[in-house]
């Protein structure tokens, strides 16, 4: 169970779906996360200053989310984060460009912790390709700490291309991702499992060259999240709780039980396809739906290594797959992470079918 500064997640999942309004509350943010010293110093890169955010200069790269709040601020607003999986992106070269930024984040109503992200939101962006294209990458640091990026779907020297950039400089690095499927991308920076643990992590998906039947398609990207009082009133990522492995809150794309508040909704007859993909740091999803089975799994790069009549599966951390199914019973059928310890502390959400 959490331990006893974190607020529940029982009354949540007691709760009406629909929408929710979030109550605007004050939280002091600090900018000192647990264990600033220990990562800067596993780092591998030149020592930065670490600077408050007043006294930073205003990051010279505005990309996605530029509304998003400060470290610092008072009241977070709430966002659903939107898991429909966006169009591939056109052409066969692709430029994709995101951006450190150190922001405050909500895991649920309750709790608002200040966060390292990748353009703003946990999880960063979904990343949308093809096998083959040519991926031009480049990550922008506007944060106070060295960052990287690891993308999962790349085949590439990790020293060279998932190098550190250091607060106010920007790398760059190209691949083209050899096998379809769902993959994971992460800050790579030691010690990985605090950077993954403070937010920074998405997904990338990549199409195979004969497209896949039409279906809605989804993103979910399962995280735990390890939290603590900061001493000034609010709320921060805990290292050490990292190290135990015992989570507060786990979640699909980033706030606990936010697709029960909100479902995820479809078509009778429509078909349906998550992209499941668990960014762990630690812990596995074993991803099920309520009431349904999936027609069709796919273990690796699709269409040749599918399975059929599923009811469970287990994706790693560090993993993903892809869970088909075709909806032709209408209801409300909960999506769940069924190691229910996880499921129960917010992973779990509803697809309604109508």
């Amino acid at each position: 169970m959490p331990h006893d500064d974190v607020p529940p997640l029982s009354s949540l999942l007691d709760a009406p779906t629909g929408r929710r309004a979030f109550l605007s509350r004050a939280a002091v943010l600090g900018t000192a996360l647990p264990a600033f010293g220990t990562a800067l110093a596993a780092c591998g890169e030149p020592r930065a200053p670490v600077r408050t955010p007043a006294e930073q200069e205003p990051p010279p790269h505005q990309h996605n989310n530029d509304d998003a709040a400060p470290v610092g601020t008072g009241a977070v607003g709430y966002r659903r984060y939107d898991p429909a999986l966006p169009p591939v992106s056109p052409g066969r070269r692709v430029q994709i460009s995101m951006t450190v930024k150190e922001v405050p984040v909500r895991l649920n109503h309750d709790v608002t912790v200040p966060a390292w992200t990748f353009d703003g939101t946990v999880p960063g962006p979904i990343v949308h390709v093809r096998q083959g294209d040519t991926v031009e990458f480049t990550l922008h640091n506007d944060g106070s700490l060295p960052h990287s990026m690891d993308f999962h779907a790349a085949q590439i020297n990790p020293k060279v291309a998932f190098r550190a950039a250091l607060p106010r400089q920007s790398l760059t690095y190209t691949f083209s991702p050899r096998y379809a499927g769902a993959y994971l991308y992460h800050c790579g920076t030691q010690p990985v499992l605090m950077h993954i643990g403070s937010g920074m992590y998405g997904a990338i998906i990549v199409d195979p060259p004969t497209p896949l039947r039409p279906a809605r398609e989804f993103v979910l990207v399962q995280s735990e999240f390890y939290v603590s009082k900061d001493g000034k009133g609010g709320w921060q990522f805990d290292y050490q709780r990292m190290l135990g492995t015992l989570p507060d809150y786990v979640s699909f794309n980033g706030v606990a039980n936010q697709y029960m508040d909100e479902p995820i909704r479809v078509k009778q007859g429509d078909r349906v396809r998550f992209y499941l993909v668990n960014a762990g740091p630690s812990h596995p999803c074993s991803f099920h739906l309520v009431g349904e089975q999936f027609d069709t799994v796919y273990l690796g790069a699709p269409p040749g290594s599918a399975i059929h009549g599923v009811q469970t599966f287990g994706v790693a951390a560090g993993g993903g797959m892809i869970f088909e199914l075709d909806c032709d019973v209408k209801g409300e059928f909960p999506f769940v992470n069924h190691s229910f310890g996880h499921g129960q502390k917010g992973a779990i959400g509803f697809l309604v079918v109508e």
